[in-house]
């Protein structure tokens, strides 16, 4: 006959998968909360370009995709420093993204501007 285990050991090993699981499960939720801000982010300047440009929000999103593309820079992060362009909160990273991306618009047009006392605003305000 072969012994068999302790009761209270299968409850422990329970106790470390519903562990395990639930540590899994709540990753997946912080994950998925995350792609859904990007995702509300991208929408916003997706809407910002559309709306600089007098253009329909494809046409935006293709904009922003080939912006990132040409420019070696995430979407996110693209869309992070039009944003802050947008709110007048430009600091020296988003700057820095904005000006490697402006490179690759039509001369003369640029997404944010500097002021005469040396600060950053977007090329509409």
């Amino acid at each position: 006959m072969v012994a068999q285990p302790p009761p209270e050991r299968d409850s422990i090993l329970e106790s470390l998968e519903v562990s395990t699981r639930i540590a899994d499960l709540e990753a997946e939720v912080a994950q998925l909360k995350e792609a859904l801000d990007r995702r509300q982010q991208i929408g916003v300047a997706t809407g910002l370009l559309a709306q600089r440009f007098s253009m329909n929000p494809d046409r935006a999103w293709s904009l922003l995709v080939r912006l990132s593309q040409n420019g070696h820079v995430k979407v996110r992060d693209i869309a992070q420093a039009l944003i802050n362009a947008h709110c007048g909160t430009v600091g020296p990273a988003d700057a820095k993204i904005i000006s490697a991306i402006e490179v690759h618009l039509p001369e003369g047009v640029r997404l944010i501007a500097v002021s005469q006392d040396g600060h950053h605003r977007t090329a509409d305000s």
